[in-house]
C-alpha cells in the first residue's frame, strides 16, 4: 500500500497523527468538562462545542491565504503547532471562568487554522502529474494518521483523568484539565515529527508562484479557474450536511451514551472498550487477515505468531475481566477511528480493483454514496431512540430505559464507512480542482465548510433536547439523504471541472 508513495507522505503522515491526537484527546472530554465545570445544560454545551468547532474549521481559510500570499505553507504549519501548544497550556489550567476557557479555544483554533488545511496541500504536491493516480489512495493512507491518533485520544484523556481524580484526589474538573495537557504533548510530538523529517517533503513545500517560468507552472484560464472554483464551492455547501451529522459524535452521541446507554457490561463487551484487550483483538483480526492473503512463508509464520500473541493477550485480558465492568461514556469515541485504521486498507483495495476494471467512481460520486451511508447510520440511531424519554423529559439527567452499546458501535461502524467514502475524497478532489494559487485558501475552503457544518452541529442541540431522539436521529438522516440527491443532481458539473 505504501511503496509507490514518496517518503515525504510518512512525515505528514505521522505530523497529522500527533496533532490529531492533541485534538481528540482534547474533543473525546470536551462536553463532558463543560457541563462537570460550569453546570451548563445540552443546549449551552452545545452552543459553545459548535461555536469552537466552526472556529476550528473556519479559520483554515485565513491560514490558508497567509500560506499563499506570506509565509509559504512549512513555515504557516510549524507556527501554527507552537501557537496550538499554548492554546492547549491553557485549556489545561483549572479555572471557573468561562472567558478564560474561551481565550483558549480561539489560541488553538487560530493554531489549528495555520496547521489542518496547509499541511493538506504539501500532501497534495507530493503527486506530480505522473502520480496524479495515486492521489486518493495518498489522503486515505494520509487519513489512516488522522484516526491512528484519534483512537489513542479517549484513552489516553480517560486513564489521565482516572488517575488525577480517583487516585490523587482532584476533583473530576480538575481531572479533564489534566487531560488537556496531553493535547499540547501531542502538539509538541508533531512539531518535532514535523521539522525533523523536512528534507523528505521539503521539495513539496511550493506555492505556485515559484513555479512560474518552469516548466512545472501549471496555467488556467480564467474561465477554468471559475469553472473549478463553482465545483468546489458546490462540494463545500454539500457537504456541510456530512459534517453537521458526524460531528455529534462529540456531541448528541455522547450525551446518547451518558444518559441512554447502560454504564455496565459483561466481560465479553468490555473487551471491545479496555485498550489492551481491543489490541490484542486487533491483533487476532490482522493475523487472520495476513495468514488468509499471505503468499510468502515469513508472511505466514508473522501472521501466525500474531495470532497466538493476540490471542493469548486477549484471553489474558478476559480471565482478569469482572462479571460486570464499568464503561464511560468517552470512550465511544475510539470506535470511529479504530475502524478508520482496519477499514481503510479494505477500501483501497476496493478502489483499486473497481479502477483497474474502468468501473472506479470519481471523487464527487464516491461523496454522494457516503452521504446516503451517512443516512444508513443515522437511522440505526433512530430505531435504537424508539420508545426511549426525551432528554427534557428526564428527571435526573439519565434514563430509566437503558440500551446496549452496540447500537452506537454500530452506528460508529456505519458512519465511518462513510467517512472513507467522503471526506479523504473530498480532500483529494480539493487538491485535484483546486486552482494552483489558490490552494491553501481553497483547503481552507474544504474546512470552512465542515466549520458550517460544525456549528449546525451545536445549534440542533435545541432540537436534541426538545424532541423526540427518534424524530432528532430521523432528522439527521434525511438531511444526508437531501444532500445525497443534490450532488446526483450535479454531478456531470463537477466532473467536468476535474477534467478542464
Amino acid at each position: 500500500m505504501l511503496k509507490e508513495h514518496p517518503k515525504g507522505l510518512y512525515v505528514l503522515f505521522f505530523s497529522n497523527m500527533g496533532e490529531r491526537f492533541g485534538y481528540y484527546t482534547m474533543l473525546s472530554i470536551f462536553v463532558l468538562y463543560l457541563q462537570e465545570n460550569f453546570g451548563w445544560d445540552s443546549e449551552m454545551t452545545g452552543r459553545v462545542y459548535g461555536a469552537f468547532l466552526f472556529a476550528i474549521y473556519f479559520m483554515p481559510l485565513l491560514g490558508g491565504w497567509l500560506a499563499d500570499r506570506v509565509l509559504g505553507y512549512g513555515k504557516t504549519i510549524a507556527l501554527g503547532t507552537v501557537v496550538m501548544v499554548a492554546g492547549y497550556g491553557l485549556l489545561a489550567l483549572p479555572t471557573k471562568s468561562a472567558l478564560m476557557v474561551y481565550l483558549a479555544l480561539a489560541v488553538i483554533s487560530i493554531g489549528n487554522g495555520m496547521f489542518k488545511g496547509n499541511l493538506a496541500v504539501v500532501v497534495g504536491n507530493l503527486y506530480s502529474k505522473e502520480k496524479g493516480s495515486l492521489r486518493d489512495a495518498a489522503f486515505n493512507i494520509y487519513y489512516m494518521g488522522i484516526n491512528i491518533g484519534a483512537f489513542f485520544a479517549p484513552h489516553a484523556a480517560r486513564g489521565v483523568k482516572d488517575y488525577f481524580h480517583d487516585t490523587l484526589g482532584f476533583t473530576l474538573a480538575q481531572g479533564y484539565n489534566a487531560a488537556f495537557a496531553v493535547s499540547a504533548v501531542g502538539m509538541v510530538i508533531s512539531l518535532l515529527i514535523f521539522l525533523a523529517g523536512r528534507k523528505l517533503y521539503k521539495h513539496a513545500d511550493f506555492r505556485s508562484e515559484d513555479k512560474k517560468g518552469t516548466k512545472e507552472e501549471v496555467v488556467l484560464t480564467k474561465s477554468e479557474e471559475r469553472e473549478r472554483i463553482i465545483a468546489l464551492i458546490i462540494v463545500f455547501a454539500i457537504v456541510i450536511f456530512f459534517w453537521m451529522a458526524f460531528h455529534q459524535n462529540g456531541f448528541t452521541l455522547t450525551l446518547f451514551a451518558k444518559n441512554y446507554t447502560v454504564s455496565e457490561v459483561s466481560r465479553f463487551t468490555y473487551m471491545f472498550f479496555d485498550l489492551p484487550a481491543l489490541l490484542a483483538l486487533a491483533g487476532v483480526v490482522a493475523g487472520l487477515v495476513l495468514l488468509l492473503s499471505g503468499r510468502q512463508l515469513y508472511v505466514r509464520l508473522f501472521a501466525i505468531a500474531l495470532l497466538l500473541a493476540g490471542g493469548g493477550l486477549a484471553y489474558h485480558k478476559w480471565s482478569l475481566f469482572s462479571e460486570t465492568n464499568k464503561i464511560t461514556p468517552e470512550l465511544f469515541q475510539a470506535f470511529n477511528p479504530i475502524f478508520i485504521v482496519f477499514l481503510t486498507p479494505a477500501v483501497i483495495a476496493f478502489f483499486a480493483k473497481l479502477n483497474r476494471a474502468g468501473k472506479e467512481p470519481s471523487s464527487p460520486a464516491k461523496i454522494g454514496i457516503g452521504m446516503f451511508i451517512t443516512a444508513i447510520g443515522f437511522g440505526i440511531m433512530a430505531l435504537a431512540s424508539a420508545g426511549l424519554q426525551s432528554p427534557s423529559a428526564l428527571a435526573d439527567g439519565r434514563s430509566p430505559v437503558l440500551v446496549t452499546p452496540y447500537w452506537l458501535i454500530g452506528t460508529y461502524f456505519v458512519m465511518t464507512i462513510a467517512e472513507l467514502f467522503l471526506s479523504p475524497m473530498g480532500l483529494s478532489f480539493v487538491s485535484k480542482v483546486a486552482p494552483p494559487r489558490f490552494s491553501g485558501l481553497m483547503q481552507g475552503g474544504w474546512l470552512g465548510a465542515t466549520a458550517v457544518g460544525n456549528l449546525l452541529a451545536g445549534l440542533i442541540g435545541r432540537f436534541y433536547k426538545q424532541w423526540e431522539l427518534w424524530q432528532f436521529f430521523l432528522f439527521v438522516a434525511c438531511a444526508a439523504i437531501v444532500s445525497c440527491v443534490a450532488v446526483i443532481a450535479v454531478l456531470k458539473k463537477l466532473k467536468s471541472a476535474t477534467r478542464s
